[in-house]
């Protein structure tokens, strides 16, 4: 039997399990919730008629969902699950504010977000507080399609940590941060903070200007410090969350003594940033011995050739 949650936090497992073995007729609801619960762009969804409240997490608003078959089973085997979802067709937007559902998934918003699915029991149809709620999957998005009037996602089970090409324990054993190392200051300008930015314009999806706000506000980086590293929009910009690679970067003279950093993306944004937008740069990674002989932090494998040795 699942555990049980009631609408005040309480384990309503026996009181549900009891109601279950004795109730004639069932009055049961889907619970889903796209992203993280302190997300204002989180989707909480269900498949009844109306807005159902669940204070353990919110209120779920009606929607035309269907989803897959939930497994359970003992063991590390990493589940899917099929999600369809086929929300209302808005107006196309030029902001993450007012894009729709389906631009949004088109664009890779819903990728790697968090999935939950939890089944509620109602004694009364509408009241999802009583017994509350169990569990019944949860996992991330791996793969999300437009397809006729339906988004479907594909969710794999949080169990899809375990999946490592290369068990860390096995090469490499004291480097616990190989292969997971994140972003990366400049380190060759002796920068030990990653380089925030804010927008200026003009700039495109693809053709970025921006200012240093920090560590060195104002600072103009050396040409190309930043190719083959990445940016990433932070919260409460137009384009929040999202990210691309970088194929260059530079200055940009505005004239009038005027200069600002320019950044060339490899994959072009769903819309043109706004200024006032801010993001972070993050260098490559070093992933050679040759850039640990220079300085940089080395979290490669010593003894696996690194891919551009590769014939």
């Amino acid at each position: 039997m699942r555990k049980f949650t009631g609408g005040d936090g309480s384990d309503t497992t026996a009181a549900a399990t009891t109601y279950l073995a004795s109730a004639k007729q069932l009055q049961l609801a889907d619970l889903y919730l796209i992203g993280e619960l302190e997300d204002p762009m989180a989707e909480f969804l269900t498949n009844w008629e109306s807005p159902l409240c669940w204070p353990v997490w919110g209120t779920f608003k009606p929607a035309v969902v269907s989803r897959g078959k939930v497994t359970s089973q003992i063991g590390l085997q990493v589940d899917t699950l099929d999600f369809m979802w086929s929300p209302p067709l808005a107006a196309f937007g030029t902001t993450l504010a007012t894009a729709n559902q389906y631009q949004k998934a088109q664009s890779g918003f819903y990728d790697n977000r968090k999935f939950r699915l939890w089944r509620a029991v109602m004694p009364t149809p509408g009241d999802a507080n009583t017994y509350g709620a169990c569990e019944l999957f949860g996992g991330r998005v791996a793969d999300a399609k437009v397809e006729r009037g339906q988004l479907k996602f594909t969710i794999n089970s949080f169990l899809d940590v375990i999946n490592q090409k290369v068990p860390p324990n096995v090469i490499e054993l004291n480097n616990t941060l190989a292969n997971f190392a994140g972003n990366t200051p400049v380190v060759a300008d002796g920068e030990t903070q990653i380089p925030q930015f804010t927008v200026v314009s003009p700039s495109s999806n693809l053709n970025i200007l921006a200012d240093c706000s920090g560590p060195t506000p104002g600072k103009i980086y050396g040409d190309n410090k930043f190719r083959y590293g990445y940016m990433v929009f932070n919260a409460g910009s137009s384009l929040a969350g999202y990210w691309s690679p970088i194929a260059s970067n530079g200055n940009f003279n505005a004239g009038g003594g005027v200069h600002h950093s320019q950044f060339i993306v490899y994959a072009p944004f769903p819309w043109d940033p706004s200024p006032g937008d801010t993001f972070y740069a993050s260098i490559q990674p070093p992933i050679n011995l040759q850039d640990a002989a220079a300085g940089f932090p080395y979290f490669g494998f010593p003894y696996v050739p690194s891919p551009e040795s590769a014939l």
